[in-house]
């Protein structure tokens, strides 16, 4: 679900930056409330630009995106480029206000259940989990495939494949095992154990000390930290996240979609290099509120 809504906002913000229309075919994730905010930001957006131009014709069709062994970063790096700016940073500028108020209006006509969700956002450290179906992966530093995207995006040489990403960690004496298309052990969702966790914690705590902790997970996840944990609606997980004063996030797309929605305080990023692909810590980095962990 993360990795197809953030496919999404990727395209979006392609067009945006480029005037174009946007073609919406849909997702298998439609009954989400977030699909259906970019289902209808995309209705908006192109009657106002058809408006704009004097014609709703769309005449052609560009395809901007490209099937390879690396996608999801791959794609974000070419459009990082394209538009001179991070994607969130420019999602920030130029669409999040849209964004939020098309979500608060969905929730206020269609889902007053998310109206009463019991938490004190503007004093709640949200921590999202990402465990479940990927709990028995290796948990590994992101240090260096955070390098490898970094470096491309700052040469301004955007040519990612496996053989390409394998030979960057063998330079740095570490061996890729089990190699496949969606997953290296190096550069891939995964969790963070529950002491490093805590660290991240602890540094929030430390300059937000009146906030709760609350974690978010999924519930088939199991976890030993001593917080609040709410988990079940994937749509209710988000907005805790999104709509929290602090955010930490995990290695993971899902909690990536609560990113571009934040209008927190402060997020603590922990990197990995799909991350870096959307510009995070490379020259085109132009966020103030994020603090970046290894």
């Amino acid at each position: 679900m993360g990795a197809n809504i953030t496919w999404f906002i990727m395209q979006i913000i392609y067009a945006h930056k480029n005037e174009y229309f946007i073609h919406f075919r849909g997702s298998r994730y439609m009954q989400s409330i977030f699909m259906q905010v970019i289902e209808r930001f995309t209705n908006i957006y192109n009657h106002e630009l058809g408006e704009q131009k004097g014609s709703h014709d769309h005449l052609w069709t560009e395809y901007v995106i490209e099937n390879s062994e690396q996608d999801w970063p791959g794609n974000n790096m070419k459009v990082c480029k394209a538009i001179g700016c991070d994607l969130v940073s420019y999602f920030y500028r130029n669409l999040l206000p849209r964004f939020r108020t098309i979500l608060n209006d969905i929730i206020y006509d269609i889902y007053p259940m998310f109206r009463s969700i019991d938490v004190n956002f503007k004093k709640t450290i949200a921590v999202h989990l990402r465990l479940d179906d990927i709990v028995n992966r290796m948990p590994y530093d992101g240090i260096h495939s955070t390098e490898y995207y970094r470096e491309k995006l700052n040469r301004d040489q955007i040519n990612i494949d496996l053989e390409d990403e394998r030979l960057f960690f063998e330079k740095r004496g570490i061996a890729i095992p089990g190699w496949g298309r969606e997953y290296s052990p190096y550069d891939c969702q995964a969790p963070i154990p529950e002491n490093i966790v805590q660290k991240y914690i602890d540094q929030a705590k430390e300059r937000y000390p009146d906030h709760e902790v609350v974690i978010v997970t999924s519930p088939i996840s199991n976890h030993t930290l001593p917080y609040r944990t709410i988990s079940g609606n994937p749509d209710i997980d988000l907005l805790v996240m999104a709509n929290a004063d602090v955010l930490i996030l995990s290695k993971s797309s899902f909690s990536f979609v609560s990113l571009y929605f934040s209008e927190a305080t402060e997020v603590f990023i922990p990197m990995w290099g799909h991350i870096a692909g959307a510009g995070l810590t490379s020259k085109y980095d132009n966020n103030k509120k994020f603090t970046y962990l290894y």
